[in-house]
Order: C-alpha cells, then structure tokens, then sequence
C-alpha cells in the first residue's frame, strides 16, 4: 500500500506535462481556444472536479495544493487554508486542490466535512496540471506560480497555510506590477 501511495504522489508530481485543451470558457457565451489562454488556466479546462466550483481561469497566481483525507496535517491544515481562500477568492489569487485520495467519494465527502468550496480536481484527472514542487512527497504540498507556470514559492507540511495565507497579495501584487511593466516597455517599443 505504502508504495503505490508512493507512486501515486510521485506520478502526480512529475506528470506535471500541459495536456492539450481544445476550448476554454471565458464567459458563458464566448469559447476561446486553450491556447489563447495560459498555460495554467488552459491545463484546468476541461477537468473533473470533485466540488462544484470552477477555477478563476483569469486570475494572476494559481496556489496548486496537493493534499489527501488521510493525512494527519492535510486535516489539521484544511481549516486555515478555508478560510485563507474565503479571503483571497475573486481577488486574483486562485486555489486549486490536487486530491490524491483513492477515489472521488472520499474527496468529496472530505470536501465536505472541511467546508472546502474551492476547486478540487478528481483523483482521477489531476495529472497534466503544472506543479513544480521541489520539496519531496510530503503532504500537504503548495506551489505557486502565475498563469504561465512560473513558479512563485511553495510550502510543504504543516506551513502550507501560513505560506498561502501570508504570500497570496504580494505575489498578486507582485504578478500585476510586472505585467504592467511589460506593458509599458512594449508600448514604448512601439
């Protein structure tokens, strides 16, 4: 048991490879092509969700959290990562569980105990989504990044949500300053 848990955690750490989307809603009327997105909106496109919420898919930083029912600090973890999403959700920041439970029941009823209302992708679909966390197979795990798959910071253990709670404005602020710096040298070059 003990190694496929292990192989399961190691496969969805490095089978962070993009899978290709073939549409993304921006709005309800409007599909625009996966590739007309980032690449971390356009890896969320198109997944099975356990919850019934959807991801911001215009958002600047994507926190990707691996985490499980099973584990100890997942559980003692999960009612502070609520609550950090409660404040950051719709305010550019975005939280997205990678669930490796064994299957979608235990997630959702472990969703649900937690009072998780942010997105959580089936055990079953979680692969193809960037993850570039380098500290190991120790859950619950945090990375991250902005919409094109830079990585930002991660945490592991029980920092996880210390490391959201306490980094998810500065590296929203920090995204927007740079994308208006980028804007503002390719106005100039124009």
């Amino acid at each position: 048991m003990k190694k496929l848990l292990s192989l399961v955690c190691l496969g969805a750490v490095f089978g962070a490879v993009i899978t290709p989307c073939a549409f993304a809603k921006k709005d309800n009327t409007e599909e625009v092509a996966a590739e007309d997105l980032p690449m971390v909106p356009a890896s969320l496109v198109d997944r099975k969700y356990v919850t019934k919420t959807k991801p911001d898919l215009e958002a600047k930083v994507y926190f990707i959290y691996q985490s499980r029912y099973m584990c100890p600090n997942c559980v003692m973890e999960a009612p502070d990562i609520v609550a950090a999403y409660k404040k950051m959700k719709g305010k550019g920041a975005e939280l997205v569980m990678l669930n490796v439970d064994a299957d979608d029941e235990t997630a959702a009823k472990w969703a649900k105990k937690a009072k998780m209302k942010f997105p959580i992708v089936s055990p079953t679909d979680r692969s193809g989504i960037p993850f570039p966390h380098t500290g190991g197979n120790k859950l619950p795990c945090m990375v991250a990044v902005d919409a094109h798959g830079n990585k930002l910071g991660e945490a592991s253990g029980t920092q996880v949500s210390e490391f959201l709670a306490n980094n998810w404005k500065q590296y929203v602020k920090d995204v927007k300053a740079a994308e208006k710096k980028a804007k503002k040298k390719a106005d100039a070059e124009d």
